[in-house]
Order: structure tokens, then C-alpha cells, then sequence
């Protein structure tokens, strides 16, 4: 009931002509995990609305923020923005390609880490 909520409030942001920016892993995954599965209702919406989904890349968001009480610090946070993908010829039945495809890009980028240093 509340994704369908969240889901709602940011179909209504859409169509005041807002941007959304929204974090598609579906839980909150063992530190080990490098990124977790995504779930399909950003992309659903992206297609449903025909606007660009901007895949970026934190390479320090476990650092900055980890799950374990009084730890992490302040600094930089490097992030990457990847090639965009254009939603005008997707259909409703491409949701799940397109959520593996950008996961696909993003894990690759961690694995490969910054190309240059903050």
C-alpha cells in the first residue's frame, strides 16, 4: 500500500511538470551486496510518462552512509551521470529490460569504479 502511495505522489509531481529523482533498489541489502535488485515502478513510470531515465552512479554511498550505527563520515561523494535512456519507443512491456539494463550499467560502473578522482 505505500509504494502504490509513493507511486501515486510521484505520478502527481509528473504531471505538475516536476522532475523526480528516485532510488529503485527494492530493500536495504547486506553491506556486501554491491547493489541490489531494482524494482519495475520507476520504470513503469518513466515509459507510462515517456521521459528519460538518467542512470547515475554513487561510488561512495556506502562509505558516506552505512548501515551500521555511528559510522560513516562527511566527504566527498562522487557520483557519475550515464548515458540516458529514451523512453519514447518503449512500451509498457519493456519495463523489466529496461530496469535490468540500467541496473546492469550501474553495477558495472561500481565494479569499475571512478574514472578520474574527485
Amino acid at each position: 500500500r505505500s509504494r502504490s502511495a509513493v507511486y501515486r505522489r510521484a505520478e502527481k509531481r509528473l504531471e505538475d511538470g516536476l522532475s523526480i529523482c528516485i532510488f529503485p533498489e527494492g530493500g536495504v541489502p547486506e553491506e556486501s551486496v554491491i547493489l541490489d535488485t531494482f524494482k519495475d515502478g520507476a520504470f513503469k513510470m518513466a515509459i507510462a510518462h515517456k521521459i528519460q531515465v538518467v542512470p547515475i552512479t554513487f561510488y561512495d554511498n556506502k562509505q558516506r552512509f552505512p548501515f551500521r550505527f555511528f559510522s560513516g563520515s562527511p566527504g566527498p561523494l562522487r557520483a557519475r551521470v550515464n548515458h540516458f535512456y529514451h523512453t519514447d519507443t518503449y512500451t509498457s512491456a519493456d519495463a523489466s529490460s529496461l530496469r535490468n539494463e540500467v541496473r546492469d550499467l550501474i553495477l558495472e560502473s561500481l565494479q569499475k569504479g571512478p574514472k578520474t578522482p574527485c
